[in-house]
């Protein structure tokens, strides 16, 4: 598949969640419970949250040939000043068989074993948001990798660096946002990622919401042919309030890659759970 067919994909994707959403169900009403999903579903909400984020991935004759829980916290930084800040965790445990290709790791095959298992290197970032009463909202910041990684296998960018930005918006029953970064580690780790998020919240079994949350992914490293990694698929899941105003979202989706690196997987299924406090 040529670049600028592949470029297509993710401009598309970026430019339907500034266009669809304005367009379409902008009358749409959203009572609580689908506020409450607004805010599992925004990466700028004034939240502490905790995200177990799974992935199984799946190549051709569907066993599972790896695993990655990520574990995310989230906690919005009580301020004064003209800036909300949002500090996001992500810790990465990553199961995979051995010869997977694994982005964003990086371009070369994984597992030295059947099977290897263990922590991979974390990702701190920080997102500074102007205070706005606007249902659309922006934040940028920097990000920071740690190397936490516990088989060489298994590394990730290791020490480094790099910088992240967000928009996030509803409109109606409609809930997008788009985070794009780069980050920059060691061993000439450099990958870039866009992460669209269009989220319809409906009425159907009582509240619940389907829509597109994934990442794509662009290595610079990797050979020609070999640097992008597209899914394509659906994710659904339900938002569960409580008394005391916390609550618990789940959620889940299968998609399948339309492009990946040569030994990449071919499908994913996902499924998460959010623990959410005011």
């Amino acid at each position: 598949m040529k670049l600028s067919k592949l470029l297509t994909l993710p401009l598309a994707a970026l430019c339907a969640l500034g266009i669809v959403p304005s367009i379409a169900f902008a009358d749409g009403g959203c009572d609580q419970q689908c506020q409450l999903a607004r805010k599992a579903q925004d990466p700028l909400a004034s939240i502490r949250a905790v995200v177990l984020d799974n992935t199984v991935g799946f190549d051709n004759d569907r066993d599972p040939q790896s695993y990655a829980a990520q574990i995310q916290p989230v906690y919005s930084v009580p301020t004064e000043g003209r800036f909300n800040v949002i500090l996001r965790g992500i810790v990465p445990v990553v199961g995979v068989r051995d010869g997977v290709v694994l982005p964003p790791l990086g371009p070369e095959p994984r597992g030295q074993s059947s099977y290897s298992t263990g922590l991979s290197d974390s990702i701190v970032q920080a997102f500074f948001s102007p205070k706005s009463d606007r249902d659309l909202k922006f934040g940028i910041g920097p990000q920071v990798s740690l190397r936490t990684r516990t088989r060489d296998d298994l590394a990730g960018p290791g020490w480094g660096g790099g910088i992240s930005a967000v928009a996030t918006g509803f409109s109606g029953r409609w809930s997008y946002a788009t985070i794009v970064g780069q980050h920059w580690g060691q061993d000439d780790y450099s990958v870039a990622t866009i992460n669209p998020v269009m989220i319809y919240n409906s009425d159907l079994l009582g509240g619940s919401y389907f829509g597109y949350s994934n990442s794509l992914t662009y290595d610079w490293e990797a050979s020609s042919g070999n640097r992008w990694q597209i899914p394509l698929g659906l994710t659904a899941g339900k938002t569960f309030p409580r008394d005391n105003g916390s609550a618990i979202d789940l959620s889940m989706g299968y998609y399948k890659m339309v492009e990946r690196p040569e030994g990449g997987l071919e499908s994913q299924f996902k499924f998460a759970v959010t623990l959410i406090w005011p």
